[in-house]
């Protein structure tokens, strides 16, 4: 079987005042355990860094049993963003990575 490249996709954009980088972590997968990891992106501050926010975005899938890979959508990146720091994600703290898994 053959495995997909992983893409080379990232950017920044300002979010809420918060220069931020962008960068793809890993490609859609399933996990060893047989659940399905979505698409997920990494995102730190451009200016320095601090804690970590992985956003995953769930498998789509397609007729015949394949899947889609997602397209990064800068506005709706922004948007997750907003909801993550909704959510409880501060860009300036330190910590684990925080993960948001977008709908």
């Amino acid at each position: 079987m053959t495995q997909r490249r992983k893409r080379d996709l990232s950017g920044s954009l300002e979010v809420d005042g918060w220069l931020l980088h962008w960068i793809l972590k890993s490609e859609q997968m399933w996990s060893a355990k047989g659940d399905h990891v979505g698409l997920r992106l990494s995102v730190e501050r451009s200016d320095e860094t601090r804690r970590e926010l992985i956003l995953e975005y769930p498998f789509r899938e397609l007729p015949g049993g394949r899947t889609a890979r997602p397209d990064i959508d800068p506005y709706r990146l922004a948007d997750d963003i907003r909801a993550a720091i909704a959510a409880g994600w501060k860009p300036k703290s330190r910590g684990r990575p925080f993960t948001l898994i977008c709908d």
